[in-house]
């Protein structure tokens, strides 16, 4: 199976092969860096050297200072919210993901050429259909979160407002966000004359239609009517009117705030460069329009009055790519919001992609993935996008959601385990199950499943939870761990009392919040129902019951001798 590096390497070698762009082998450096390591940091690297590529400046600012913007408010500003994920490393595997469709599929690859509109405002630079299609793609998948912020600083608002409310069980005040002067936002300064972007807009337009081509919301209804043939002046006064839309509904389409943004800026930056106006109309405009377009299609244009079914890719290339990969891309999102940070969230994937199917396994290595998230993911863009025309056979969609595919994923993607414990995985879970039982029957209590073949899958991933576990209890001991032996280092046979006891609360508290993220609640003893009455913690825990955990730590030492594996003092 090819990796997502083999992907990328594939377009810019292959694609891209005498493209003439000169920032072109930077860019794809920055990606491979990206992908070895997926920060923060090398994800401003890849904005920049985006921006280098096509020579996107601006006086006064750039767009990577909006997407410097956007990180600072979802890492200091989420405490309030409840759903807050990750969006700036989400935007640069958007980015990644949508260049490997774009290389490997070649259905989407003629239905991007074939919606091309000829003549290269760009003097020459735009010699491919792919020079055009990475221009396009990346300003609409990396910059369609860019308004985020405004989202964020709305949902703080309203849970505020109404934890206010709460307080003498009053109704809820239902804020909303207004502006004093919401067209100055919804404008792009004039420094040539409105004439000169006029030809490109109104062809199509009888001479009476009201338009006005540096307003954003005007070039995006444009846009759509050209493209999903809906009437103009309909969408037209929806797109004006949409902050009042989201107002009495209490929601923000950040994509709506991230389109306006960039053809404010763009526009701007257009006419300061010199460039002709039709850089403009072709082809950021599309790319604003796709990014108004990933939330907007679904909530609005799939809704009376256009009832518009599944988005076809002819109809709007770069916009069904935006949705497609905007859904897709789960894995690797830091959560910031109070509820993500308790769910199991994917962190990496298996991705395959070819002209009949697309296939992604998202993967997890410190939980179980519900059952239901692929099928319903499936489902959504299904209903949202003709999936069909660019994957014949279907997309399939698949989630770590049982011990063997948990197991395997950690052998597949964990670098921080020594080998000789990573290999032993599923022995150490077994032996870890083994005695548990033994010690269950010590006590002279009954031990409904007493071998690993007929062990719940919830339980068998909680063994395999705790031997992943044992290296890093090791390591808070100062321990390092071999597969032969080590003269010149100190030999350790055991744990201290200390150690025992600060190793058996850790335990217990991995075992809690393990339990907690895999839909376990506290009650009566049921593995059926995922009741326990231990999902408390630790110092009010039984003392026979703490013996569990302390247990765990006794075993560790010889179970690792069992295996042949000899633990240091580093």
């Amino acid at each position: 199976m090819k990796k997502t590096r083999d992907y990328v390497e594939g377009f810019f070698e292959g694609a891209l092969v005498g493209c003439g762009i000169e920032g072109a082998p930077y860019l794809h450096v920055s990606l491979d860096v990206f992908l070895e390591n997926e920060t923060k940091e090398r994800a401003f690297a890849v904005y920049t050297s985006f921006f280098d590529c096509f020579r996107i400046k601006l006086e006064g600012g750039s767009f990577v200072d909006l997407l410097d913007a956007l990180h600072s408010y979802e890492e200091q500003s989420s405490v309030l919210l409840d759903k807050q994920r990750d969006h700036l490393i989400h935007s640069v595997n958007v980015f990644i993901l949508g260049l490997a469709i774009y290389n490997e599929n070649t259905n989407y690859r003629n239905a991007f050429s074939a919606a091309r509109v000829e003549g290269d405002p760009y003097e020459g630079s735009f010699n491919s259909a792919a020079v055009e299609f990475l221009y396009r793609w990346g300003i609409a998948s990396l910059l369609h979160d860019i308004g985020y912020p405004i989202e964020i600083i709305h949902n703080q608002f309203r849970k505020f407002v109404s934890f206010i409310g709460e307080a003498d069980g009053k109704s809820n005040a239902d804020p909303f966000l207004d502006y004093f002067n919401f067209p100055a936002l919804d404008s792009i300064s004039e420094i040539l004359y409105k004439s000169v972007f006029t030809k490109k807009f109104t062809e199509s337009l009888s001479a009476d239609v009201q338009f006005d081509p540096l307003r954003p919301t005007h070039l995006i209804a444009c846009n759509l009517h050209k493209a999903l043939g809906v009437p103009f002046e309909p969408i037209r006064d929806i797109t004006e009117d949409f902050l009042k839309t989201m107002q009495k509904n209490g929601f923000v389409d950040h994509g709506y705030y991230s389109a306006l943004i960039l053809l404010k800026w763009y526009g701007y930056l257009i006419q300061r460069s010199g460039l002709p106006a039709d850089v403009l109309y072709h082809p950021v405009l599309d790319s604003a329009s796709a990014i108004f377009l990933h939330n907007y299609y679904r909530n609005g244009l799939m809704k009376r009055p256009f009832s518009l079914g599944a988005l076809s890719v002819n109809a709007h290339p770069v916009g069904y790519l935006l949705i497609l990969c905007d859904e897709l891309q789960e894995w690797n999102r830091k959560a910031y919001g109070i509820k993500d940070k308790q769910r199991v969230l994917a962190e990496a994937s298996d991705i395959e992609i070819g002209d009949d199917t697309l296939k992604v396994h998202f993967l997890t290595s410190r939980g179980t993935m519900p059952e239901s998230f692929g099928m319903e993911k499936g489902e959504f863009l299904r209903n949202v996008l003709n999936i069909r025309e660019i994957f014949t056979d279907d997309i399939q969609l698949s989630q770590t959601t049982d011990s063997e595919l948990y197991l395997r994923s950690i052998m597949e993607t964990d670098e921080l385990i020594a080998r000789p414990l990573l290999s032993n995985l599923e022995a150490m879970a077994k032996i870890i199950h083994s005695n548990y039982v033994k010690k269950r029957k010590g006590d002279g209590e009954a031990v409904e499943y007493q071998n690993w073949a007929v062990l719940p899958d919830t339980l068998r991933y909680s063994n395999i939870r705790q031997a992943r576990s044992v290296y890093a209890k090791l390591a808070l001991c100062g321990f390092s761990v071999h597969s032969e032996p080590v003269e010149e280092l100190s030999a350790v046979t055991d744990f201290t009392p200390e150690q025992i006891e600060l190793l058996a609360r850790e335990e217990h508290d991995d075992w809690v919040a393990e339990r907690l993220s895999n839909g376990w609640t506290h009650g009566e003893r049921d593995a059926e129902k995922k009741q326990s009455p231990y999902l408390i913690p630790y110092k009010a825990l039984p003392e026979n019951i703490k013996d569990y955990d302390r247990d765990a730590v006794r075993n560790i030492f010889p179970m690792l001798r069992q295996l042949g594996v000899h633990v240091y003092s580093i």
